[in-house]
């Protein structure tokens, strides 16, 4: 795919529902968290994550909870620590950024409504407010290898129907249009022989004339559902393309290395 001229490209988490039977939210990426030791004051000393007697008082435990139960349970532990003081007012803070950036909080699963209707607002506030930041950090690569693969697997499972797609526009179009969907069917093909070849690289970006990222991750919502915003990439893409040598650029960022571009 060739991109021309200043890119902003925007990864967000839109419409985050809270209720599952909306089933739109954004799912775990990743089970293992790491433990998070502190004061038991703030509501952090650990519990088991499994069912019965041991059922989780808190949720600074490794893992996901396995249902709604165990998440009202944190939940509550969270309303009780001034950790999440404005996450109550429903703003994300740096203090819980980090927490789940790091993977220190136990992933929340989808409530049913009564298990929502069950939470003081200051609750469900803290419940939109940590979900959604758990998916957008979820969907962030952290590596810059995983950055690649990740790409590579998009465009290998995408880009065949895309293709496909805009051909069968070609016929119902005017020769203007027509004329501009081959131009883009020509950049999805190369960019999928690339992929299939193996010839896309990645590269780490450091040089902020190039590529510059702004790392929001912030959610806002409320009784119908949660969003989130996660990473604005700037870029200079003539200059990109003049420093790598090639039109085809793609560049990234993620929190846990910083900004990158992918070639083919």
């Amino acid at each position: 795919m060739r991109v021309g001229g200043a890119a902003q490209i925007q990864s967000e988490l839109i419409a985050l529902q809270i209720l599952s039977r909306a089933s739109g939210g954004a799912q775990s990426g990743s089970a293992a968290r790491s433990q998070f030791s502190a004061s038991p004051d703030d509501g952090f000393a650990g519990s088991s994550l499994s069912g019965g007697a041991g059922v989780l008082q808190t949720y600074s435990a490794s893992g996901a909870l396995a249902d709604g139960g165990n998440a009202i349970a944190a939940i509550k532990a969270m309303a009780k620590s001034s950790v999440f003081r404005n996450a109550a007012q429903g703003n994300a803070d740096d203090e819980v950024r980090a927490l789940v950036r790091d993977g220190k909080l136990a992933e929340l699963p989808a409530l049913d409504e009564a298990q929502w209707a069950s939470l003081s607002k200051s609750e469900q506030n803290i419940y939109g407010v940590v979900r959604t930041l758990q998916g957008l950090y979820d969907a962030m690569p952290k590596s810059i290898e995983q950055a690649l693969s990740d790409h590579v697997k998009i465009v290998l499972d995408s880009y065949p129907d895309a293709i496909a797609r805009m051909q069968d526009q070609l016929s119902s179009v005017s020769p203007a249009e027509a004329d501009l969907i081959k131009q883009n069917i020509a950049g999805y093909q190369g960019a999928l022989e690339a992929a299939q070849q193996g010839r896309m690289q990645i590269h780490a970006a450091s040089d902020s004339s190039l590529v510059t990222a702004t790392e929001e991750f912030s959610a806002s919502g409320g009784e119908f559902g949660w969003s989130g915003r996660g990473v604005t990439v700037h870029a200079d893409i003539p200059a990109l393309q003049s420093a790598y040598g090639t039109k085809n650029v793609l560049p990234g960022d993620s929190p846990y290395f910083g900004t990158y571009v992918i070639t083919w």
